[in-house]
C-alpha cells in the first residue's frame, strides 16, 4: 500500500510541473518517457530475478501512466481557469464602455476604475494583451493557451476565437 501512495505521489508531482506547465511541458514530458523507458530497459537486463523486474516494471509504467493522467487533468482545470479570468476581463471592458462611453486605454486603467475580484490582480493582467481601435471603436483581448495557439477575443462579435 506505502508503495502505490508513493507511485500516486509521484504521479500527481509529475502531473503539476507538466499540465500546469506551457506546450513545451508536454515535449519535456514525452523526453521524460523516453528516458525512463530506457532506464527501464537497462535495469530490466541487469536484474538476474524476473519477479524483482516485474515489480519495478510496473511501478515505473504506473508512476508514468498516473502523471500523464494527472497532466492531462491539470492542464483542463488551468483551461479553464485561465479562461474563466479572460470572460471576466472582457465582461469588465464592455462595462467599462457602458459606463464611461469609450473603452479602456489599457487594462491598468480598467483596473483603477472598475472593481475587479481580488485574484485578477496587476499580475494576472499581464497574461493578457489588450489593444483598442478608437476609430472603429472596437477592441481585442487575447492570452496564450499553451505557449503555442492564442485565444482571442473580438468585440464586434463578442466571441473567442483560438488561434497559432
Amino acid at each position: 500500500m506505502k508503495k502505490w501512495l508513493l507511485i500516486l505521489f509521484f504521479g500527481i508531482l509529475i502531473g503539476l510541473y507538466f499540465g500546469l506547465g506551457t506546450i513545451f511541458g508536454f515535449f519535456k514530458l514525452l523526453i521524460l518517457f523516453g528516458i525512463c523507458t530506457l532506464i527501464l530497459i537497462v535495469l530490466l537486463i541487469v536484474w538476474k530475478n524476473s519477479s524483482k523486474k516485474r515489480n519495478y516494471a510496473i511501478r515505473v509504467c504506473a508512476t508514468i501512466f498516473f502523471g500523464v493522467i494527472f497532466s492531462l487533468l491539470f492542464a483542463k482545470i488551468k483551461q479553464e481557469y485561465n479562461q474563466h479570468n479572460a470572460d471576466l476581463v472582457a465582461e469588465k471592458i464592455i462595462e467599462y464602455k457602458s459606463n464611461f462611453d469609450k473603452y479602456p486605454n489599457s487594462l491598468n486603467e480598467l483596473k483603477n476604475k472598475t472593481e475587479l475580484p481580488k485574484y485578477l490582480d496587476e499580475y494576472k493582467f499581464r497574461d493578457f494583451e489588450y489593444s483598442n481601435n478608437n476609430t472603429t471603436n472596437e477592441f481585442t483581448l487575447t492570452y496564450s493557451l499553451d505557449g503555442w495557439h492564442i485565444n482571442e477575443f473580438d468585440s464586434k462579435t463578442n466571441e473567442w476565437k483560438s488561434r497559432d
